[in-house]
């Protein structure tokens, strides 16, 4: 594979942005890697502790790492649509909340910039984890680390469970009155969308054991919206088997449906399965909040309410009296993260975010058809795909949630992988 690298990529390009070669790594991925280890562990000792300063690190050492990355970002814009878009997409929102200033107070208008600003920096992991792979090794070093992140994330929500058990604290745990809860570990309630993806690498490598216990702890999330985003990976992945991209052994994907299995009766069996049926049969004020915004897309149809401007906009609602706390929550956004978009930015901010999923989307899909493409590989394509599709009651496009850094540092590395294979095809068409 480093053979075929070498003959893809000549040499006198290793300075283009966009090419890769085969040399070995030179640090820059080792700086991404030490992000998606780091931060996450940084923004659990926030929600811990409410230390602001440890907010403040965060935001810090995501701007310092993506600083010497700007320019080779830049100068892929012209060649990869899903770069420019993203770019298009934050200028959208950022005119939206400039006109914001014209329209409501200038402290609401302050507080709006500064919430863009924060998710930008947020977001900077796109450009970090882009900018930083020049090599297969990178590549294989990348996923390894984020494999590794997501091992300890599944460890400490188990972790939360037990000690809540116990009646000692750690994380964010909702207990009901019935005895019954949800536990969620120190990254809060967006860590089941997170835990989806080591459930997809373990199914994808045919390790039923782990992806029995993944399950298991994004079953003691109770998290709608991933148990949603795991059924769509999941059929993505019997997509590819059916589609012979990938095969696996008969054994092994029944163990791993043995695995899935087993896990899904002790749930039932236990007080969890209590939470669960909840969940699916009462109702929320997901889809009040989803109609709203769909009303203030409708009145601000050209630039938006401007960042986070929904929940200052909106109309007052009977809740708002009767459980304010419920309804400051719930209605606080649109709970839609392309509804969202299009009630803070715009039609153009939304348009923008349409085609930087669909060309996000092409670019894991030639991943996972890339000959080079490791298993690993496959399933963070899979995961980002069930995302960008069944993650539709939570919004990734804020600043310290650990689901939306995963899916920014996630999505740069498609980016840059699908340069490599397109890379790689281009002799192969050119000798056909």
């Amino acid at each position: 594979m480093n053979t075929a690298f070498a003959i893809a990529v000549p040499r006198d390009r290793r300075t283009v942005p966009g090419h890769v070669q085969s040399r070995p790594v030179d640090g820059r991925a080792n700086i991404a890697a030490g992000l998606i280890f780091i931060t996450p562990v940084l923004l659990g000792a926030y929600f811990a502790t409410g230390v602001t300063a440890l907010q403040l690190v965060m935001y810090g050492i995501c701007l310092v790492a993506v600083l010497p990355h700007v320019g080779p970002f830049v100068a892929s814009l012209r060649r990869n649509p899903a770069n420019l878009l993203l770019v298009l997409l934050f200028t959208a929102l950022a005119m939206s909340t400039s006109a914001a200033f014209a329209r409501v107070p200038s402290p609401q208008a302050m507080l709006q910039a500064k919430a863009l600003a924060a998710t930008a920096v947020w977001a900077s992991i796109y450009i970090v984890t882009f900018s930083s792979i020049r090599s297969r090794g990178d590549v294989l070093r990348l996923t390894q680390w984020i494999n590794s992140a997501c091992l300890i994330i599944t460890a400490s929500v188990y972790v939360s469970a037990l000690l809540h058990i116990q009646g000692l604290p750690f994380g964010e745990v909702l207990e009901f009155r019935d005895g019954t809860f949800r536990a969620f570990g120190p990254l809060g309630d967006n860590v089941g969308f997170l835990l989806v993806l080591p459930a997809l690498m373990s199914l994808v490598a045919s390790r039923p054991l782990m992806f029995g216990a993944h399950l298991g702890a994004l079953l003691l999330t109770a998290t709608r919206g991933a148990m949603l985003c795991l059924a769509v990976g999941v059929l993505g992945y019997l997509l590819i088997v059916a589609a012979g991209s990938h095969r696996p052994t008969r054994k092994r994907m029944l163990w791993s449906v043995a695995a899935a299995a087993a896990v899904a009766l002790a749930i039932w069996l236990s007080p969890v399965s209590a939470v669960l049926m909840g969940r699916l049969s009462n109702p929320s004020m997901r889809m009040m909040a989803i109609e709203m915004g769909i009303d203030a897309f409708q009145e601000h149809p050209l630039l938006g309410t401007g960042f986070n401007g929904f929940g200052n906009s909106r109309p007052a609602v009977v809740e708002d009296w009767l459980i304010p706390q419920q309804a400051e929550n719930g209605l606080g956004r649109t709970q839609n993260q392309y509804i969202q978009t299009a009630t803070d930015g715009g039609a153009v901010a939304f348009g923008c975010l349409l085609l930087f999923v669909l060309f996000t989307g092409r670019n894991a899909l030639r991943v996972i058809h890339w000959p080079g493409a490791t298993l690993q590989l496959v399933a963070l394509q899979l995961w980002l795909i069930s995302v960008l599709v069944g993650n539709q009651g939570s919004l990734w496009f804020l600043s310290s949630t650990a689901s939306g850094f995963f899916i920014f540092a996630v999505a740069g590395l498609t980016s840059r992988v699908s340069a490599f294979a397109a890379e790689q095809s281009a002799p192969r068409r050119r000798l056909a």
